[in-house]
């Protein structure tokens, strides 16, 4: 009886491995493979030269890296604070019943809805490298440089005195900006997660620490935040792996996807797409990756070691 029980989730098992099989382990060995060869854009010379671990080695000295490197740690971090923190307070307001609160969650949830590479295109015109929206509104319609002035923010202005235009998408810190449509698009989905956290807490336990002088803030550190910790570390641990691939947003707000980012929102997704399609070093590009894999795939381990799964 075991064995034909055996038989038969093998049999329905079978579907998802062959899928998994050309979909999953396929595609990740053939990417080790090509990291270890020179290949370059002439196809007859494909897997000519044997470079073992070159590869990675030029990638870590290619010029950008380090750049591409520091960019996706600050983006990452910000995108996934940010995410879960705001996520969590709206579970928190939305929690209780009130009248309309169906309607309010199918509005937040929207923002999640809209594809990636769409919401890159429309925060793309928002902080556009000239007339962007937010320097019309800023500057235009609110004078920020004059009230901003008054507490000592200085501004640069050219020769006749007139605003030098900030150019949000092609500075320093333009990765904080390309981090605020992925905070407004994940947020929701983080938020309807600790929602459903939160309702498998009974009122009961509420109930009983009021009875014991227990303040809100007490209430929430002590029941609500231990109860929700599978829950916490889950959306943590999610928005990190979306964060560290994310690639519709980024590219999507520069050019719609036809231009290069800035030097100070570069990440390294856009930065091995291009090595990898745009300048054809295949090889390099499949180093590059494996090493991201091999990063994200470790701390997802880790992850599960530490929660015991």
């Amino acid at each position: 009886m075991k064995q034909q029980n055996s038989r038969i989730a093998l049999f329905f098992a079978l579907p998802a491995s062959i899928l998994l099989l050309f979909f999953l382990v396929l595609p990740v060995f053939f990417n080790i493979l090509i990291s270890a060869f020179d290949i370059g854009n002439n196809p007859e010379q494909w897997f000519d030269l044997f470079v073992a671990f070159d590869n990675y080695a030029a990638a870590v000295m290619q010029d950008g890296f380090i750049n591409a490197i520091r960019n996706s740690i600050i983006y990452t971090i910000a995108t996934t604070f940010c995410v879960t923190s705001i996520g969590l307070l709206a579970a928190l307001c939305l929690r209780e019943p009130f009248k309309g609160r169906s309607l309010v969650i199918m509005l937040i949830m929207l923002s999640w809805s809209i594809p990636s590479y769409v919401v890159g295109i429309f925060f793309g015109y928002i902080f556009q490298q000239d007339n962007s929206v937010v320097n019309f509104l800023l500057f235009d319609m609110l004078n920020l440089d004059f009230y901003s002035s008054i507490f000592g923010v200085q501004w640069n202005y050219n020769e006749v005195g007139q605003l030098i235009i900030p150019r949000w998408l092609d500075n320093e810190y333009s990765v904080l900006v390309v981090a605020i449509p992925a905070i407004w698009h994940y947020w929701p989905f983080a938020m309807l997660l600790f929602l459903a956290g939160l309702h498998s807490i009974q009122n009961d336990v509420y109930q009983a620490a009021i009875m014991d002088g227990a303040k809100k803030i007490n209430k929430f550190l002590y029941i609500t935040f231990p109860i929700l910790r599978p829950v916490f570390l889950a959306v943590l641990v999610q928005n990190f792996i979306i964060n560290v691939y994310n690639f519709n947003i980024v590219v999507m707000m520069f050019g719609n996807g036809t231009m290069i980012p800035s030097k100070g929102a570069d990440m390294i997704i856009p930065y091995i797409f291009r090595t990898s399609f745009q300048y054809w070093n295949l090889g390099i590009g499949a180093g590059l990756s494996t090493m991201l894999m091999l990063f994200v795939g470790i701390f997802v381990l880790y992850y599960y070691k530490k929660r015991g799964i």
